[in-house]
C-alpha cells in the first residue's frame, strides 16, 4: 500500500465515527485537492474491508467565475463519478449576491451539502481541506486580528449542524481526512496517478489576500524553517486544547456570571465577575462574546472586550452605557450589565415572525427555531427530537389560516376548556396563575392566528381552537426546538 493511501487510511481509522459509517458524501469541486480526495477514497473502497460502503459525490457551482470554467469543472466531476459508477449530485447557486459573496456562497454550498446528506442518509460529509489550508487560515486571522477561538486549528473530525434549503436541520459528522497532507503532496499524487483536475487561475491573483499569504509570506517563513507548517499546526492544536479547557471552566460557572438570559440579550452579574481574577475575567469575557454574543448579535470589534471589562470593574461610575455595534449596547445599572439591542423594549414588542411558508424552520433567535409542518412531513422521530409540539386540525378551513409568532401584547387571550365547554382567558392571568416571574412574561412567545387569537402560549398553554378531535384528524404540527 502506497504512502498516501496508508496515511489517509490511518487517519480515518483513528476516528470511531468512521468505523461505524457505511456511506460518505464527498464535496468535490474539481480542483486538485478534492479530486485527490475522491481518488484516494476510491482506492480505499477497493480494499476488501470497505467494499460494502458507499461513496456519494456532491458538486456545487458557486457562480463566482465564468460559466465556461464552471461547466468544465462540473463535467470533469460528473465524468469521474460516472466512470466509477458513483451516485452524484450537482447544483448551483441560484441567487448569487453582489456583497459579501464568498461568505454567502459558502453558506449556499453547505445548504446544498446538507440537502445531499439528508437525501442519501449518509453517515458523514468529507471535504478536502489540507495542512496548507489550515496554516493559511491561521495566518490570515493572525494578521487581520482574531480571538483565541478564531486561532484554533481546523477541526478534522467533529459533529456539525447544517441547515438544509428547506430550513430543516441536518446533523452530520464532518471529516477532513487530508488535514495532515501538504498541497505539494496532493500535486505529486495527482501527477503520479494521472488524475485530471481543473486549476483555478484566480488562485494566482495576488490582489487576493489568501493568495499573497500562500505565494509570498508563507514560503519565506518555510525558508526560515522547513518545519514551519507542522509547527504552526501543532501550535494551533495547543491553542485549541487551551481554549477547550477554558471553555469547560467557563461553562461550570456561567450560571453564576449570567444573572439571566433575555430574549434577545443577557444580564451579567457584576459582583460575580468582579470575584474573578483579572486573567479569568478577560478570558471568560472573550468566551462569552465568542460563544453567546456572536450567535445572536453577529461579529464584534475585539477592542470592545477591554471596554466591557472596564465597565465590569469600574467602581466610581456604576451607571453608563457602551455602544457595542450599530444595533447592540452594554448598559450597566449598579450590580448588573444588560447586553441588549439598542432599542430593546421596542425590539421585543415589535418582533413578529410570520409562518407563511410551511415545512420550514424560522429562527426566533438564541438558537430557538419554530415552524409549521404538514403532517406527512413530520415523522415520529422528528416529534420526539423537538422540545415541544402542538397538533393542529386545519382541513376544515377553506384556506389554511396564517399563523405568526410574537411577544405578548395587552389584551391577548386564548380559548381553553374543551369542545363542549369553552371559555376565554387572558394570557396575563394564565401567566400569573402559573407563577411565571414578571421578568420573563414580556419575552415569552405566542403563536397567534390571523384574527390575533392566541393559539399557543409556548411553554404554558395551548388553545382548543384548532385542536384535533382524534389523532386521525391531525393535518399539521407546530414544532419548536433549540438547535445549538
Amino acid at each position: 500500500m502506497e504512502n498516501a493511501l496508508r496515511q489517509l487510511k490511518t487517519q480515518l481509522e483513528s476516528w470511531p465515527q468512521w468505523q461505524a459509517a457505511s456511506s460518505a458524501v464527498l464535496a468535490i469541486s474539481g480542483g486538485v485537492d478534492s479530486m485527490c480526495l475522491l481518488h484516494l477514497m476510491l482506492e480505499l473502497f477497493q480494499l476488501q474491508e470497505y467494499q460494502d460502503r458507499q461513496l456519494i459525490v456532491a458538486h456545487f457551482n458557486h457562480q463566482l467565475r465564468s460559466q465556461q470554467i464552471h461547466a468544465i469543472e462540473q463535467e470533469l466531476v460528473i465524468q469521474t463519478a460516472q466512470a466509477h459508477d458513483l451516485v452524484y449530485f450537482v447544483s448551483k447557486w441560484q441567487q448569487p449576491q453582489t456583497t459579501n459573496r464568498e461568505a454567502s456562497a459558502r453558506i449556499a454550498r453547505y445548504q446544498f451539502l446538507a440537502d445531499v446528506v439528508h437525501a442519501t442518509q449518509a453517515d458523514c460529509l468529507m471535504t478536502a481541506h489540507h495542512l496548507d489550508d489550515a496554516v493559511e487560515t491561521f495566518m490570515m486571522r493572525l494578521i487581520r486580528g482574531s480571538s483565541l477561538k478564531g486561532l484554533n486549528s481546523i477541526d478534522p473530525n467533529y459533529q456539525r449542524q447544517l441547515l438544509a434549503t428547506n430550513g430543516q436541520v441536518v446533523i452530520t459528522q464532518m471529516m477532513r481526512p487530508l488535514i495532515n497532507f501538504r498541497k505539494s503532496e496532493l500535486y505529486q499524487y495527482a501527477s503520479s496517478h494521472h488524475i485530471s483536475y481543473y486549476e483555478d487561475e484566480t488562485n494566482q491573483h495576488e490582489e487576493v489576500f489568501r493568495n499573497r499569504i500562500r505565494h509570498r509570506y508563507l514560503p519565506e517563513l518555510e525558508d526560515e524553517n522547513p518545519q514551519f507548517y507542522l509547527n504552526a499546526r501543532n501550535f494551533q492544536q495547543q491553542l485549541q486544547v487551551s481554549y477547550q479547557a477554558h471553555y469547560q471552566n467557563f461553562m461550570a460557572i456561567e450560571p453564576n456570571l449570567l444573572a439571566k438570559f433575555r430574549d434577545p440579550g443577557w444580564v451579567l452579574d457584576v459582583r460575580a465577575w468582579q470575584q474573578l481574577s483579572p486573567e479569568q475575567l478577560q478570558i471568560y469575557l472573550g468566551i462569552f462574546f465568542e460563544e453567546r454574543y456572536v450567535e445572536v448579535a453577529g461579529q464584534y470589534d475585539k477592542d470592545i472586550l477591554s471596554l466591557v471589562s472596564q465597565q465590569l470593574t469600574h467602581q466610581d461610575n456604576p451607571n453608563y452605557t457602551l455602544r457595542l455595534s450599530n444595533d447592540w449596547i452594554s448598559r450597566r445599572e449598579y450590580d448588573f450589565i444588560y447586553i441588549e439591542p439598542r432599542d430593546y423594549e421596542k425590539f421585543v414588542s415589535e418582533q413578529v415572525i410570520n409562518l407563511v411558508i410551511h415545512n420550514k424552520w424560522h429562527s426566533l433567535g438564541k438558537g430557538w427555531w419554530i415552524g409549521i409542518f404538514d403532517r406527512n412531513f413530520v415523522s415520529n422521530q422528528m416529534r420526539q427530537a423537538v422540545d415541544e409540539y402542538m397538533a393542529l386540525y386545519l382541513t376544515a378551513y377553506d384556506q389554511v389560516p396564517l399563523f405568526s409568532v410574537r411577544h405578548r401584547l395587552p389584551g391577548d387571550s386564548m380559548t381553553l376548556g374543551n369542545q363542549d365547554q369553552a371559555f376565554h382567558k387572558k394570557v396575563s392571568r394564565i401567566l400569573i396563575d402559573a407563577k411565571v416571574p414578571a421578568s420573563q412574561r414580556e419575552t415569552m412567545w405566542l403563536v397567534v392566528d390571523e384574527e390575533d387569537d392566541t393559539v399557543w402560549l409556548i411553554g404554558q398553554q395551548k388553545s382548543i381552537k384548532y385542536q384535533p378531535h382524534e389523532p386521525e384528524s391531525i393535518s399539521h404540527y407546530l414544532l419548536i426546538q433549540k438547535m445549538y
